[in-house]
Formats: structure tokens, C-alpha cells, sequence
């Protein structure tokens, strides 16, 4: 790749960088595979671009506060979260529509784990949560749809660039393992965590809204450092 070291934008076209028309850039799944033809440049990282790997995603911490359930009671934080498992991410289906200013995309992930540490206090069912330590956590089958708002700005080459993102997911399954709770009591924390992966969807209600709000802050800084970096001249026109 021939690139401009003091933008650290492309230079020329790659070969493999599809390209659309401007006017109907999804006829023939066309922005699709353009994206299909990308993602392993997101996954491995182009330093020489700035383009960071995906992996592993760092999503810093975000607040626990679950109050108003008469079974589950949580506050706290999860913090230094890591995201091991994005890299194999899948295009599902996307779109982009110039005109109206909008990018969509949805990605099919087969497994995501999350560590972190955690701080928390609160009660599940009878039994009280107090504690801070590693939480470990698997979620499987996972689909995401990820809306961006656009604009075109000159990087100094005229580029997408992403304004505004929103990100929704669901999961199939999830599971998790909190350590140092109960003074080290097993009985304890195998009642605990047997209650707490067969109310995985309540769980992680209590996370979802959280979750999304930091991949959008993280995923709208990776695709505007891939998309910032060609020129819609060698792939839309």
C-alpha cells in the first residue's frame, strides 16, 4: 500500500478495496463486501496507518445500579474491561446511503469474553453480593447492529468519516464467574453463580444498556481510523 506518511492516508488503491457506486453503493451486496474486504485489516491492525488491532478491545469501566428488583439489588463498577474475540466478527448485512447521511452494518460474533474487575454491592435473591475482585465473562452467539451517522470531510483526501454511532446487541447465551466473594465460602459461590447463569437475560439487562454505550465510544474511534484512511475516490464513485 502506498500511503501519504504525513496523513497517513492511501495513496492509490489497493487491489482488494472494493469499489461502489455512489448513487446505489449497496446494489449487489456491494458496500457489504467492500466492508467484508476491510475487516481483516481491523482485525490485525495496519500500524503504518494507525489502524489498531480489534483485538483485545480495552472498554475502560462503567457503573453497576440495579435497585428497584426485589430479587436482584446491584451497585457498583466494572472497570479495566477487556474484550478478547471481536477479531472474529462476520458481516451480516450493510448499508449506506450517501444522500441521508447514514451507515449501517450488522456482525455476527460466535463468542465474546470479557475480564474486568469489579466493585459491587447488593443482594441477590436472600443472599448479600459484596465485593471487588475478577469477573469473568462468556458471552456466545452474539449478533450487533451498529448505526452511524456520516459526514464527508477531507483528511486532506475527501473521506467518511463517522459523527454519531449507536450500537445494539443480543445474546444467545452468557455466563459468568465473580471471584473473591463470600470469604472464599464454595458453597456459597456455587449457589450464587448456579442462580445467576440460569437468570443470564436478567443479568445482563442490567449490563446491556451500559455495554452498548462503551462499544460506541470504542467502535466509532476504530472504523472512523479505517474509514478516515481512504480516500472515497478509490472506492466510491
Amino acid at each position: 500500500m502506498r500511503i501519504n506518511s504525513a496523513e497517513k492516508q492511501l495513496n492509490e488503491k489497493p487491489y482488494w478495496l472494493k469499489h461502489c457506486n455512489v448513487i446505489q453503493p449497496n446494489e449487489g451486496n456491494c458496500f457489504k463486501e467492500m466492508l467484508v474486504g476491510i475487516l481483516p485489516l481491523v482485525k490485525k491492525g495496519v500500524p503504518e496507518l494507525d489502524i489498531k488491532p480489534f483485538e483485545p478491545l480495552n472498554l475502560g469501566a462503567f457503573e453497576v445500579n440495579r435497585s428497584e428488583d426485589q430479587f436482584i439489588t446491584l451497585n457498583g463498577n466494572l472497570s479495566e474491561i477487556k474484550v478478547y474475540g471481536a477479531s472474529n466478527a462476520s458481516v451480516l448485512a450493510a448499508h449506506l446511503d450517501i444522500n441521508k447521511k447514514i451507515m449501517q452494518f450488522s456482525l455476527e460474533i460466535p463468542k465474546l469474553r470479557l475480564n474486568s474487575s469489579y466493585n459491587l454491592k447488593g443482594g441477590i435473591l436472600l443472599l448479600p453480593v459484596v465485593g471487588s475482585g475478577n469477573v469473568n465473562i462468556l458471552l456466545k452467539n452474539i449478533k450487533t447492529t451498529i448505526l452511524g451517522k456520516i459526514s464527508i470531510k477531507k483528511l486532506p483526501e475527501e473521506a467518511i468519516h463517522i459523527d454519531e454511532m449507536k450500537v445494539r446487541f443480543s445474546v444467545e447465551k452468557m455466563r459468568m464467574h465473580f471471584g473473591n466473594l463470600f470469604n472464599g465460602n464454595r458453597e456459597l459461590s456455587a449457589s450464587f453463580h448456579m442462580f445467576l447463569n440460569q437468570n443470564s437475560n436478567e443479568i445482563l439487562n442490567i449490563l446491556k444498556e451500559a455495554l452498548q454505550h462503551e462499544l460506541a465510544h470504542i467502535f466509532i474511534k476504530i472504523w472512523n481510523s479505517v474509514f478516515n484512511k481512504f480516500p472515497i475516490k478509490f472506492w466510491l464513485n
